[in-house]
């Protein structure tokens, strides 16, 4: 058989990070991906979609999304097999709990394990549902299937990452001892080093569609076509945007005109593409004179989709000078200096934003703008 395996889908996701306008256009985003993973599913004849949890925002989702969840699971001619997460999870007079999908629909709705029989497919599909926002017990301890002789799926949302977390911590040895031909797995949305961790007893299908810097590169959903003892498993992008992160070095920056030349060629070195949110950060020792504007600076770049700048920069370009300096300037760069150095982040920005408030003080400016 055959197997659609998505999760972590997360439609009416707020993008709280995005202005009103991206935040609605990245909503579309995910709605049109999801419609497409299951249009793919139809045209390929899938025997089986499963959802490993996640699928929307429970405190978000609306009428519409509901609207064309009911669509596209009723356009297939195949089972859906459904596993609620910690974001959407099965509670009592939920949304899982109002009949509001068709026939071929099966959702889990207990965190105790149970599971859904195909007998045209000789598939039985194990899982459970949170129903609630966590969930510290796993329920898979001591268990096993019932009939090794059938195709058994085990569809669940969890953590194989951590054993004492409270998003259904499982461990890898845990879900060998269940005896699975598949253990379809959601929750980890940047996945490649979880499943390597697990080498083979289960696979995170990871999320279709970025939702902010921090799950960059290519998304989309797995294929595994399973018979008894075998499984081969492929990944498909259904992403309709990637999420990228790149560091520029701009040592010695004077000006705004050499920053922005600097990143515009940059850009146009990565070949970033339309379907790119990018995050550049900017660092490197710059002249402590510099008031590095982010934003216009990110309005320069025309290639990608959505670009936002960071300043990293350190405003110590002219260190051995400060170092020097005998006055009150060279004083205040002394002073700052550990914290200059600092290997936390936190305090590196700090320290370099009080060493470009400090200098142009002294110099007579101002730093309202800065």
């Amino acid at each position: 058989m055959r197997i659609l395996h998505t999760g972590d889908v997360h439609l009416d996701s707020p993008f709280a990070g995005l202005s009103a306008k991206y935040a609605e256009e990245r909503r579309r985003d995910v709605r049109e991906s999801f419609s497409a993973m299951m249009r793919y599913a139809k045209d390929t004849a899938a025997d089986m979609v499963i959802i490993s949890g996640d699928l929307f925002e429970t405190s978000f989702v609306t009428r519409e999304t509901v609207a064309l969840l009911r669509r596209d699971f009723s356009m297939l001619d195949c089972p859906v097999v459904i596993a609620p997460g910690n974001h959407d999870p099965a509670e009592e007079n939920g949304i899982w709990d109002k009949n509001l999908f068709p026939d071929n629909v099966y959702v889990f709705k207990s965190p105790e394990l149970s599971r859904f029989s195909f007998d045209s497919l000789n598939c039985d599909v194990y899982g459970w549902a949170f129903t609630s926002s966590s969930m510290t017990e796993c329920p898979l301890k001591g268990q096993s299937v019932e009939d090794r002789g059938r195709i058994n799926i085990l569809a669940a949302h969890c953590d194989t990452t951590s054993p004492i977390g409270n998003k259904c911590p499982v461990s890898p040895e845990t879900l060998r001892a269940f005896g699975a031909d598949y253990c379809a797995l959601g929750h980890i949305h940047n996945p490649e080093a979880a499943n390597n961790a697990l080498d083979g007893a289960g696979l995170y299908c990871g999320c279709p569609e970025g939702r902010d810097f921090g799950e960059c590169g290519v998304k989309g959903a797995m294929t595994a076509d399973i018979e008894k003892g075998s499984v081969t498993v492929n990944f498909k992008r259904f992403c309709k945007k990637i999420y990228r992160r790149e560091v520029l070095n701009v040592d010695g920056a004077a000006d705004f005109t050499e920053l922005s030349d600097k990143l515009e060629s940059f850009v146009r070195e990565k070949d970033i593409s339309k379907d790119t949110l990018l995050r550049v950060t900017l660092a490197g020792s710059v002249d402590p004179a510099l008031v590095i504007d982010t934003k216009a600076l990110a309005e320069r770049v025309s290639a990608s989709y959505y670009t936002e700048v960071q300043d990293d920069t350190v405003p110590v370009w002219n260190a051995e000078f400060l170092a020097c300096d005998k006055g009150i300037r060279g004083e205040v760069y002394r002073s700052l200096l550990p914290s200059l150095e600092s290997p936390d982040p936190k305090i590196r920005t700090r320290a370099a934003r009080a060493l470009r408030y400090a200098l142009a003080a002294l110099n007579g400016g101002s730093i309202s703008d800065m």
